[in-house]
């Protein structure tokens, strides 16, 4: 989901969030020594991994409070953006009245890529996706408010999944990781050295997650260049408790 978002930005005031997890505050300087000795993507992984959930949905358009989740990917990746595993996908049977209630960008661009009629001839419920989704992520982060979730634009969907899948967003952590405003700054910063180059967008959730997981490669290849060996300030010991 990669439109611009307009005045949906304004409930998020609404928008259910968990409360941060004692101990999680460690500066970037930990993150880093701890990933560069754990690249391994095993079942179980833990805030040393630096677990993202990254998710994207399709939806019948932007309001949350009317609107309906029609598709959802996830894949999960460590803190160094390495896959886990090819992740999941679902289309969710959805009625036709909401369908038919989309505006004119969602019934071209679902209508093209074929997502509308397969909301109507599958076999997923909402109620069916949600466990699965939640399933996977337990899979792969059995210990909640661990995993952060990432995307592009991705408060959008976190405010459908807070609405619709709140037992998801429960499960992860309150922060979130959002391509989009790295790229934001990395336009405004670096001009056009600063943009990557541009894929296409089927605007299908898989490809739109995989998408912004090789965007965000790019800019840590690119933009987030380590510095010079020495320069970077001492890690600090882990918390106690």
């Amino acid at each position: 989901m990669f439109r611009s978002l307009g005045p949906v930005a304004r409930s998020l005031v609404n928008h259910r969030l968990a409360k941060p997890q004692a101990g999680l505050l460690w500066t970037s300087a930990f993150f880093n020594k701890q990933f560069s000795r754990r690249k391994t993507t095993q079942p179980g992984m833990d805030f040393n991994d630096g677990p993202l959930v990254w998710i994207d949905c399709e939806m019948t358009g932007l309001d949350y409070k009317k609107d309906k989740i029609i598709e959802i990917a996830v894949l999960i990746t460590n803190g160094t953006l390495d896959l886990v595993d090819e992740g999941i996908e679902y289309v969710i049977k959805t009625d036709k009245k909401y369908l038919d209630g989309m505006d004119e960008w969602c019934t071209e661009q679902h209508g093209r890529s074929g997502l509308t009629q397969s909301c109507l001839e599958s076999p997923y419920t909402h109620e069916f996706v949600s466990e699965k989704v939640l399933e996977y992520i337990k899979k792969w982060i059995p210990q909640e408010r661990i995993g952060v979730l990432a995307g592009s634009s991705v408060y959008a969907d976190r405010m459908f999944l807070a609405e619709g899948m709140p037992q998801v967003t429960d499960w992860l952590h309150y922060r979130i990781v959002d391509v989009s405003s790295i790229k934001e700054l990395s336009r405004r910063w670096y001009g056009r050295r600063g943009i990557p180059p541009k894929s296409e967008s089927n605007h299908r959730a898989l490809d739109d997650i995989k998408g912004s997981i090789q965007e965000l490669k790019w800019y840590r290849e690119n933009i987030f260049v380590p510095p010079a060996a020495g320069l970077l300030p001492k890690a600090p010991s882990p918390p106690t408790k």
